[in-house]
């Protein structure tokens, strides 16, 4: 890998921080998508704020995420954290907000916030509360987020286990919230990989289901895909590719263009959802800046 390319990558990474740090609201939130119930809050922060935990951290982002981290504990509801103040808690949102708690070193028990979505079987359902329809379905995509959640505590081994089997035996698995399932089977991989490690059979599924996907500009997809490239083995050409694709894609202004692939399907079944869009790309732009400082991670403990 030559030095100058690697600059670039820096360079790619701080100019998105950058544009993270301003979209930052005065309260500490960071706010995307436009839903029924307004705004995203807690989700969207937890999601970003976590992001920008996993860079480089100076002051500047300390302070920030302290302020993230603050605004997110003064909105905690008696079952955890929602989509925003309008609405009630939800199992993704809770684990987002755990997992950014704790790079925070905000430790909350997560056991205790989402011990409730775990079905026996290792299920993990999005809600708990009745009437809710398709949304009270065990999720593929959730229930990775919260097994990530739970390995930052020491008794959540029995629950982290029971995920950890239904997802290999599902795998790849389904993705529930967005329009690619590309989003679902990174954080399956995380996932496994965190608890244990990839079983040789879902690795090799991973890889010829990746290998078999068409070229895509689409920043938040590839971003994914280098997420899931990064758990395999000898794939440096492949990433390389990837990084090449996510900074050609990168604005004048630091960021990435807005995704459109959030999913809001209708509660009863057979209902269909049109994909929603972030209105200041802040998801996209730090799922990039975060999968980036990954990979440089990575190059810096392969030399």
């Amino acid at each position: 890998m030559t030095a100058p390319f690697v600059r670039d990558v820096q360079r790619a990474v701080s100019a998105g921080v950058s544009l993270i740090l301003d979209l930052q609201d005065e309260d500490g939130f960071w706010r995307e998508y436009n839903l029924e119930p307004g705004a995203s809050e807690a989700w969207s922060t937890a999601w970003v704020g976590w992001c920008l935990a996993g860079t480089e951290m100076n002051k500047v982002t300390r302070d920030t995420c302290a302020r993230a981290a603050t605004a997110l504990a003064g909105c905690r509801t008696e079952g955890g954290w929602g989509y925003n103040h309008k609405t009630g808690p939800d199992a993704d949102t809770t684990a987002w907000v755990l997992r950014f708690l704790a790079c925070c070193m905000f430790r909350q028990d997560p056991v205790r916030w989402l011990r409730a979505y775990v079905d026996p079987g290792g299920g993990v359902h999005t809600f708990c509360e009745p009437g809710l329809g398709s949304w009270t379905d065990p999720h593929d995509d959730v229930a990775a987020n919260v097994g990530l959640a739970l390995l930052a505590s020491p008794t959540s081994g029995p629950l982290a286990a029971q995920i950890r089997q239904r997802l290999i035996s599902r795998f790849p698995c389904q993705t529930f919230w967005w329009s690619t399932p590309t989003y679902g089977i990174a954080w399956v991989l995380r996932f496994l990989t965190a608890s244990g490690g990839l079983p040789r059979q879902v690795r090799e599924n991973a890889r010829a289901w990746l290998a078999s996907l068409p070229a895509t500009t689409c920043c938040f997809e590839n971003a994914h895909r280098l997420t899931i490239w990064m758990q395999l083995e000898n794939v440096e050409r492949i990433e390389l590719e990837l990084v090449n694709e996510i900074l050609d894609a990168q604005a004048g202004h630091g960021g990435w263009p807005p995704s459109t692939g959030l999913l809001v399907p209708a509660h009863e079944a057979g209902g269909r959802s049109s994909p929603h869009s972030e209105i200041r790309g802040a998801l996209t732009t730090s799922i990039c800046v975060r999968v980036l400082s990954e990979w440089l991670t990575g190059i810096e403990e392969r030399t």
